[in-house]
């Protein structure tokens, strides 16, 4: 049976679930006090920890379960819970008064180009995933 969804996945996204909300509140509170410094810091800061956490989730994944998937489920994991945290920012009315969701939707729709290409990617090389491992040790 595949794995899909393994506990390293799971802290992942947990992670992502904190990081983004803390760069949402940076985000938000920088953009209601016109700091254009702190906006441009917090996203670069974001950025960072977000590839950290991959880096390092990743790596344990790939220690736990040697299958080169070339990171498609973390990325589909970050795309969700990116644009889920976001939205419901905006939702429960934390948003800056100079923010607009537009900004989300039109985030969420480029970034879903980038997705797709990586599933297609992902389908393609699919078929040479599992190298170096024999099939008694995927199966008990």
């Amino acid at each position: 049976m595949k794995i899909l969804i393994t506990s390293n996945l799971l802290k992942f996204t947990l992670t992502t679930i904190i990081l983004t909300t803390v760069f949402r509140l940076a985000l938000s509170t920088s953009i209601t006090n016109k700091m254009i410094i702190a906006v441009i810091l917090s996203a670069v800061i974001y950025a960072i920890l977000m590839w950290f956490n991959g880096r390092y989730f990743g790596k344990s994944e790939y220690e736990y379960l040697p299958i080169y998937d070339i990171g498609f489920r973390f990325h589909f994991s970050t795309f969700i819970t990116h644009n889920l945290v976001s939205i419901f920012w905006f939702v429960f009315g934390f948003e800056s008064h100079y923010e607009n969701i537009k900004t989300i939707y039109i985030t969420a729709l480029i970034w879903s180009v980038f997705l797709i290409t990586h599933f297609v990617y992902f389908l393609s090389i699919r078929k040479s995933t599992i190298k170096n491992l024999y099939k008694e040790d995927l199966f008990e």
